[in-house]
């Protein structure tokens, strides 16, 4: 009885390692945010040189310091549920109920508008000093909510095939 009870022991110990995980977090794994204090992300004033996602996508370079203007938006989630990311869509783009009719500067969520969606909304991804993506829902972390117009500030992220982002340091609120 008592190599049964030893053996069940072992065996719960093992499966409770499995499941909390054991070592070293893996290298590029969003952070735990301590706390859900955004204040060193937002920032009071609106930095200067804005430009549109569009604009953006064509002039910005891997690495490069940028500053976008855009409404969250453009997706029919645009969340990151759990992680400070959103989708942010061109400021000059408006997103409509796919059932009416659309115009210049409209796009739908649906599938018919997905060539025109990608080339007018990129990925914002708020990190830390270390450059981890922040492990707070952008909404808990920043008071945000949907149809926001923001202006972010960060390094553009960009690869080969054109994919586009935005690992963002600060995010000015136009209220």
């Amino acid at each position: 009885m008592r190599r049964l009870n030893t053996a069940m022991t072992g065996a719960i110990a093992a499966g409770f390692a499995v499941l909390i995980g054991c070592g070293a977090p893996q290298a590029g794994a969003p952070l735990a945010g301590a706390d859900a204090d955004g204040s060193a992300y937002l920032l009071a004033e609106e930095p200067d040189g804005a430009m549109g996602v569009i604009q953006a996508r064509e002039a910005a370079h891997d690495g490069d310091p940028i500053v976008l203007v855009g409404r969250i938006g453009g997706a029919t989630n645009p969340w990151v549920e759990g992680r400070a990311a959103f989708t942010l869509l061109d400021p000059s783009m408006l997103v409509v109920d796919e059932s009416q009719g659309m115009g210049e500067g409209q796009l739908c969520t649906g599938d018919c508008c997905a060539t025109e969606r990608q080339a007018c909304t990129t990925l914002v991804k708020v990190v830390d000093p270390q450059g981890q993506l922040v492990a707070v829902d952008a909404r808990k972390l920043l008071g945000l909510k949907e149809a926001d117009m923001v202006v972010v500030s960060g390094t553009a992220k960009k690869d080969e095939l054109g994919n586009f982002q935005l690992l963002a340091t600060g995010v000015h609120v136009r209220r």
